[in-house]
């Protein structure tokens, strides 16, 4: 028995060693992500990677006329639609075999706060794009699926990602590995 538990234990410390080194992967931002620009945040003596990702394909729900231009002269520039505030709703999924460590996503937390202050407070995503920041095994994102580049503010991104966190990740039960808040037509999501 005193071996069994032993065991039980060594399992144990190599999981949570594991989640502790394992970065969330690039390649579930979106289908086909490719690094479009990266930057970092320091955070005392951390530093929280912000990545903008190009994914691959028309948005889900878009057509081939959405957007286009009506004449011949040059084309407009494309409105920005403003997403701050908005409200979505919350999605538990896997994006990994283990959730993200809470020490690591308060890092994040503590990046958009700093962010919010050193910066515009609103961040612009193009279409099929998305921006995400990462910090050891958590990644918080805004990925934009609609034809129009959007924007949003760095507190209700935050908001919106810890609210989804919360209703997802441990304690809660059963255990998933991400939180998403999708918007109701489907156009942006956070995670």
């Amino acid at each position: 028995m005193k071996a069994f538990t032993a065991l039980i234990s060594i399992c144990a410390v190599a999981a949570s060693g594991f989640a502790l080194l394992t970065p969330r992967d690039n390649s579930a931002v979106c289908a086909g992500a490719t690094v479009v620009s990266t930057s970092e945040v320091a955070v005392g003596s951390k530093t929280v990677e912000l990545t903008t990702f190009a994914c691959d394909g028309p948005a889900a729900g878009v057509h081939a006329n959405d957007a286009a231009p009506t004449s011949a002269g040059p084309a407009a520039p494309l409105p920005t639609v403003n997403v701050c505030g908005e409200i979505c709703d919350n999605v538990c999924g896997d994006s990994g075999t283990l959730p993200p460590v809470t020490e690591d996503c308060a890092t994040i937390v503590d990046a958009i706060t700093i962010l919010n202050g050193s910066i515009s407070p609103s961040f612009e995503v193009d279409s099929n794009h998305a921006q995400t920041l990462s910090f050891g095994t958590c990644r918080f994102f805004f990925q934009n699926f609609s034809p129009l580049p959007m924007s949003n503010c760095w507190l209700s991104f935050v908001q919106i990602a810890s609210a989804a966190a919360s209703a997802c990740l441990p304690p809660v039960q059963p255990v998933n590995s991400e939180g998403l808040c999708i918007a109701g037509d489907a156009t942006w999501r956070v995670g």
